[in-house]
């Protein structure tokens, strides 16, 4: 199954689901960054993650505009500059918005950038206001489908809340010393956020999207009891982003 409330089935989607199929099977190289929840997480203030319309500007698209996040709870960093992660499924350059409110609504930050399909992530700028310890926030990307039509864009809606670091994890933090290190104590220790923006850069710095495919199956193996339909999405574009990272094939 991909994503719930698709209803048409092409070659690509047929292709992709066999690609999750796989995935329960495949076997990474090295031990895989296990993403363990907080011990008392904050639930999402309306439905956690959400999409609107069909999730994408192509209609023909299988994938949906996803912010990477949990769904069942709301992630955590403990950054005041935090770095926000998301899957843009739509082929074509689009301008995209990123958005940043406090929990009740009032406008932080906004920036506006070209897309590009796959995963991308924005870090808020080190000259703001660091987000503060205790508090969530709200946070949006908007792929504008047609700048006359505003109703036609495509929102995802996330949420994050800053807390404070162990003093323990701080001391290890400080002592790792590698990357994958890293990831792996963001993500045992339930801070989704560090650990995605420390994959992401790690996978920039190699080419290679290994660390973060690896947090994307944990994080969906975390959701599928929850939310067997969010943790399936979370599969479809871990499997979107594997085969994007294959040869092209030979002519």
């Amino acid at each position: 199954m991909i994503t719930h409330g698709l209803k048409r089935r092409t070659i690509y989607s047929a292709v992709i689901t066999s690609l999750i199929l796989s995935v329960s099977f495949w076997i990474a190289p090295v031990a895989l960054a296990k993403y363990t929840p907080p011990k008392n997480p904050s639930k999402p203030k309306e439905t956690g993650t959400n999409t609107t319309r069909g999730g994408s500007c192509e209609a023909n698209s299988s994938a949906r505009l996803t912010a990477l996040v949990p769904f069942s709870h709301v992630g955590e960093t403990i950054s005041g500059h935090p770095t926000f992660t998301w899957f843009v499924p739509d082929r074509t350059s689009r301008p995209l918005q990123f958005r940043l409110f406090t929990r009740t609504g009032q406008p932080l930050y906004r920036t506006e950038m070209e897309s590009q399909p796959g995963i991308m992530s924005v870090a808020l700028p080190p000259n703001l206001p660091p987000l503060s310890i205790g508090q969530s926030y709200q946070w949006q990307v908007v792929l504008v489908c047609d700048r006359n039509i505003p109703s036609m864009n495509v929102v995802a809606t996330a949420e994050i809340q800053v807390v404070q670091p162990a003093e323990s994890l701080q001391t290890q933090l400080a002592a790792a010393s590698t990357p994958q290190q890293r990831i792996d104590l963001y993500a045992k220790a339930g801070l989704w956020y560090d650990a995605i923006a420390e994959a992401r850069k790690a996978s920039e710095t190699s080419q290679n999207q290994t660390p973060v495919l690896e947090l994307l199956d944990s994080l969906a193996n975390s959701e599928a009891e929850p939310l067997k339909d969010w943790s399936d999405r979370l599969r479809q574009i871990r499997a979107i982003e594997q085969q994007r990272q294959l040869p092209p094939p030979k002519p």
